[in-house]
């Protein structure tokens, strides 16, 4: 099994929810896992206002070839969401947010920032969110 353990969404730069910020999809729609990346948007189109940071989304129920998650870790992306949240764990010395089921549609993606959005105490009209389809 890989490393994993549960982040605290203050363990993520405080910049986060600061600024206008994007999280941009680096994979395609429809997968297991979609890599992402967290950037605050620059004013006027000048530079990056911080270095851009990692944030994956993964569906919590892959269980083959080998499940993703533990099956605490797993039970707890299915409590989070219940409850109207979002797990964010570190996989792998990154972070990832966990979602349940076994595919990552666009919805489920949008719905999955704003959940984000919410954890950090980002009003939700401050993030874009870039899907690649």
């Amino acid at each position: 099994m890989t490393d994993q353990r549960v982040a605290d969404p203050f363990d993520l730069p405080d910049w986060i929810g600061a600024h206008d910020t994007t999280w941009t999809a680096l994979g395609a729609v429809g997968e297991r896992q979609v890599h992402g990346l967290l950037s605050a948007d620059s004013i006027d189109g000048a530079d990056p206002l911080h270095d851009a940071v990692s944030l994956s989304v993964l569906s919590a129920d892959v269980a083959y070839p080998e499940p993703v998650l533990s099956e605490s870790l797993r039970r707890s992306a299915h409590q989070s969401w219940v409850h109207g949240e979002v797990l964010l764990v570190c996989h792998n010395g990154r972070f990832v947010l966990t979602v349940p089921g076994t595919g990552l549609g666009a919805d489920l993606l949008c719905e999955t920032i704003r959940r984000f959005a919410r954890s950090v105490g980002a009003p939700t009209e401050r993030l874009t969110v870039a899907l690649r389809l």
